[in-house]
């Protein structure tokens, strides 16, 4: 898709573009790419695009290095442990903040979230395994009143899945459907510490890539 300044393109609008280009690879980690030729492919001028450039710099997605352009960033093992242990202090906050509002309809929007994972084929692509999975957890964290909490929690989230794929495999699946279910019941038992707990120190242990 063609981006042009004369339809009154948003920042907002170029910074997605950018994210979409990201999870689905066409901008791959460590590749240096000039600002010029990345507005060229968008259609649109070097302001805007940097604007947006710098929004992703300051979460994490890439680097802009003067007069050479900017580099998509990967994530090592070390950063990827560090953003699991940060998300799962902020989402047991986040399940603090939001446990008082939670009602059966949020359970209900979770159970059927969380039978998507399995009925999923096992050829689903990455994205759309990712989806549902977010789509769980946004279930709940959509009740917590603190906004700024859930855009740190997301925002972190978004940085760590979209640099490291997992294989939603059978195996795996039914890992995350298993702990789906734990953390349901634990809603239903009505304790909000140990969900937080157990979401924080079980749900977000650092697995990948061990």
């Amino acid at each position: 898709m063609i981006y042009a300044d004369s339809s009154g393109l948003l920042r907002s609008a170029l910074y997605e573009k950018l994210l979409e280009d990201l999870k689905n690879g066409k901008l791959e980690p460590g590749r240096l790419i000039s600002i010029k030729k990345l507005a060229d492919e968008l259609g649109t001028s070097k302001t805007p695009l940097r604007e947006a450039l710098l929004q992703m710099q300051v979460e994490g997605f890439v680097t802009i290095l003067p007069q050479r352009g900017v580099v998509i960033n990967a994530l090592t093992h070390e950063e990827k442990r560090d953003i699991f242990e940060v998300c799962g202090g902020l989402e047991y906050q986040a399940v603090i903040s939001a446990f008082p509002h939670l009602t059966e309809a949020h359970v209900v929007e979770m159970e059927m979230y969380n039978e998507q994972i399995m009925v999923s084929s096992q050829g689903a692509r990455y994205e759309d395994c990712n989806a549902i999975n977010t789509n769980f957890h946004n279930a709940y964290l959509k009740a917590c009143p603190n906004d700024y909490l859930v855009y740190l929690l997301n925002m972190n989230r978004t940085r760590l899945f979209v640099f490291t794929e997992r294989d939603w495999g059978k195996k795996f699946r039914e890992a995350n459907y298993n702990e789906h279910k734990v953390i349901i019941d634990m809603v239903r038992a009505g304790d909000a510490k140990k969900l937080a707990e157990y979401i924080r120190d079980v749900h977000w242990a650092y697995s990948w890539d061990q």
